[in-house]
Formats: C-alpha cells, structure tokens, sequence
C-alpha cells in the first residue's frame, strides 16, 4: 500500500489558492464579484457531488450531504484486503476514541471502497460491525465509475497507471478537511494513531488553538511511514 501519493492538487489549492481544473460540470464561478474564495475553488475541483450508498442503505450526495459544512476525515478502502485495511480501521478508532468528548462528535469519518461490486451496503455494514466502529463514522459504496471519479478529483491515485488500477497498492492516506475553513490536510493511514489524532485536532480547531511545543511532538516517537504536511504544502510540487 502506497503512502505517497500525488494528492498536490487538491492540497496545494487549500493552501495557495491555485487551480488547475480536473473534472468538468463544475458550479460556474465566472459571474462572482472578485476572485473566487477559496473554499469555492476546492468545491469547484475537488468535491464533486456524486452519488452513494452509506452502509444503511441510504442514498447521499458526496458534496451536499457528507462533506458541505463539515470536518471530516476521508479515507479509501474494501473490505477483503487482508491486513492492512482493518488494521487502518483499527488506527482511525483509537484515533476517534482518543478525541473524546467534544471533538469527537466535530469530525465525521467517511470510509469509501474501492471495490463497489462486492462491497454491498450490507457487506460494509457487516464489516463495521465486526470492527466495532463508532458513531459519526460512514462506510460508502457506489458505482465504480462515481468512486474512480471522486478517487481522483481528490487527488488519491498513483502516477504508475499499473500500480494505481492494483486495489492492493491503493494509497493509504487519510485527508482530513475542514471545508468551511477551507483547510484541508493529510497523513498516511498508517502513522501512529496519537499522530492522526493530532492531525484531526489541527483540522478541527482553529489555528490559535492547535497544540504545539515538545509534548506535541514526544507524545509519541516519530515514525518513518507517517507523512502530515506542514502548514506550507507548496513542497508537494515536487513530489513525482
């Protein structure tokens, strides 16, 4: 499983404001007074409104019913994948747990797999429960072609066709976005889960009130596959 990815385009846009586009049937923004904002231009190019099953069986707009308004934490997976998906299942439960309460309840997490043919609303049911995940947490299943869609408008594809259309090298990484702020991050899947819990910390919280200093960074040693971006992402230009 991958843990770099070429995720640069919807990043450098939360932090820059730059844009290239990268799907079509976009709301037009050629009729706003002045430069679009922001938190327009990653819904514009990054968030497409496509359609979805959660795991109850209902029927959900990716944009419009999971994602406007909210934080939330967006990760790629299926359930017959061995190891590593329910071991990235696992990480993102203590994750959520270790929140507590109130922030717990700020941050929804949104499980989307990759394969929608066998992964049935049931089927992801089933595995949610096995895995005893919590509430505010949503298995999604669709049609391939909305998932490949959503998959790379939000940047999580490899550049090695062989490798990217291989389920068992899909990237795994969590994105994390705060899509009123604007904010939008990520870190691998497979970091420690005290780190992805800061990292939803930082996505939740405004920036005066982010944690900082050495407790921060020796809560837990540091780890050679875990990768959160710093507040510039204009480094992730240079990744190939």
């Amino acid at each position: 499983m991958n843990v770099l990815w070429p995720i640069t385009l919807l990043l450098l846009l939360a932090s820059s404001g730059c844009s290239q586009p990268v799907f079509t049937q976009m709301p037009d923004l050629s009729n706003s007074p002045g430069p679009p904002k922001r938190t327009d231009l990653v819904r514009a190019e990054h968030l497409p409104n496509v359609e979805l099953m959660t795991h109850e069986g209902r029927v959900v707009r990716f944009y419009e019913d999971l994602v406007k308004g909210q934080v939330v934490a967006i990760n790629f997976m299926f359930t017959n994948c061995g190891d590593t998906c329910p071991l990235i299942t696992e990480y993102l439960a203590a994750a959520q747990k270790a929140l507590g309460e109130p922030l717990s309840r700020k941050i929804t997490l949104l499980s989307i797999t990759l394969q929608p043919e066998y992964d049935t609303a049931e089927r992801l049911r089933e595995y949610r429960q096995v895995r005893g995940v919590g509430q505010k947490w949503i298995f999604l299943t669709g049609r391939r072609d909305d998932i490949e869609f959503l998959r790379r408008s939000l940047g999580v594809y490899d550049l090695d066709p062989a490798i990217d259309t291989d389920p068992s090298q899909h990237a795994g990484i969590v994105i994390l976005g705060n899509e009123p702020q604007g904010r939008w991050k990520a870190i691998s899947a497979l970091s420690h889960s005290i780190r992805i819990r800061q990292a939803m910390e930082r996505t939740i919280l405004p920036p005066s009130q982010w944690p900082t200093g050495e407790p921060v960074v020796n809560e837990v040693p540091p780890q050679d596959n875990e990768m959160v971006e710093p507040a510039d992402l204009s480094f992730l230009s240079s990744i190939k």
